[in-house]
């Protein structure tokens, strides 16, 4: 049997095209960040740097010093933030690199800062994961050490507007902030962009919404699908009314059924919890996943698509410009985010920009 690795298409122009929305809601006073921690969220750190350097980004976030290296092979100027922190040995690395570590603890701080290298701040607000308290912020202050060039902080329910711990949080950051005198600060990623001004501060940044992702559930979606994932139907086969399909017959036939056998499955990252649970796209026509997802094949139900669209060698589409990864989310009970970071770290990729593709 032929094989034919799935592929997600990621698009380039959308990617830039989001970074300039959000960039027209933060305002002209509050920069952009882009973050490109796991890989550009499973999408190909390295293609997607240059685009964002052309789009105006000058502030990027990733999680390591491996990733702020490969920001750098592609963009000589801008600030990489690393979210991983700091370690003394990696201080003249910092320095000659220009990247600048989060920095988590206050020994980080410590180290960054007799290092000598520009440093950000991470506070803790209530999210509880990381992050300085006001009684350390005030133990760095009376070390007489160099200033954080940046200090931040996560919200932890900034898509939920009406939940009291985001003004909460605003205010444990501005209180301990302040301590630190004026400094660049920075508190709303994706979904505090639609928090309002107060939330905004000097950098935004930019993560999910960067992919399309819909991390606040507004209708319409602000930004655009950047994602799209196809598979290649490799089987087709008419099965008796009442015939099992895949692993447990968790799906049985209730007529003459077409099915056909898609070259995608769990291993290529996609969710075992969409057994059943979702439909895909042939030209214009649904079809809807039937049985269990296996580890390198699916089953879709093709009795009702036209038979020029049942041959093997076509290509079947199940995230698509209107179909975005929140849709499979949704029916896979899971996040966008790892929706897109495993199918983009195990399917083939390819890139859009300007109607020219270029294999990844």
């Amino acid at each position: 049997m032929r094989s034919h690795r799935p592929e997600v298409i990621i698009d380039l122009d959308a990617i830039q095209q989001n970074f300039a929305i959000a960039t027209s809601i933060a305002g002209p006073d509050v920069d952009v960040a882009a973050v490109v921690k796991s890989d550009g969220y499973g999408l190909g750190l390295d293609r997607l740097i240059e685009p964002l350097v052309a789009a105006g980004c000058r502030n990027f976030f990733v999680a390591d010093l491996s990733e702020a290296s490969r920001v750098r092979n592609h963009s000589e100027g801008g600030t990489v933030f690393v979210l991983a922190g700091m370690e003394r040995g990696h201080a003249e690395h910092c320095r000659k690199n220009r990247l600048v570590p989060v920095c988590n603890t206050l020994e980080e701080a410590v180290a960054a800062a007799e290092g000598r290298c520009d440093y950000a701040l991470n506070l803790e607000t209530g999210f509880s994961r990381f992050g300085l308290g006001s009684s350390e912020v005030r133990s760095l202050i009376h070390r007489c050490l160099p200033q954080p060039v940046l200090v931040m902080s996560h919200l932890a329910c900034a898509d939920e507007p009406a939940n009291t711990l985001n003004e909460l949080q605003k205010n444990r950051f501005v209180c301990i902030s302040e301590l630190l005198g004026a400094t660049r600060r920075s508190l709303a990623a994706s979904a505090g962009l639609f928090l309002g001004p107060a939330y905004l501060f000097d950098l935004v940044r930019l993560g999910s919404a960067l992919y399309g992702l819909n991390t606040t559930d507004r209708v319409p979606n602000r930004f655009a699908n950047v994602l799209r994932l196809r598979a290649c139907l490799v089987d087709v086969r008419q099965v008796q009314v009442g015939a099992a399909v895949g692993y447990r017959s968790t799906f049985r036939a209730n007529r003459l059924t077409r099915l056909g056998i898609l070259s995608i499955g769990y291993a290529h990252g996609l969710a075992w919890s969409l057994s059943n649970r979702m439909t895909v796209e042939i030209g214009s026509h649904v079809a809807p996943l039937v049985g269990r997802v296996a580890m390198e094949y699916v089953a879709v139900d093709l009795t009702d698509v036209p038979d020029q669209l049942c041959q093997p060698g076509q290509w079947v589409e199940l995230i698509t410009r209107d179909r975005p990864a929140d849709a499979m989310a949704r029916a896979g009970a899971t996040v966008a985010q790892e929706v897109m970071l495993r199918l983009g770290a195990a399917c083939r990729r390819s890139y859009v920009a300007l109607e020219h593709r270029k294999e990844a």
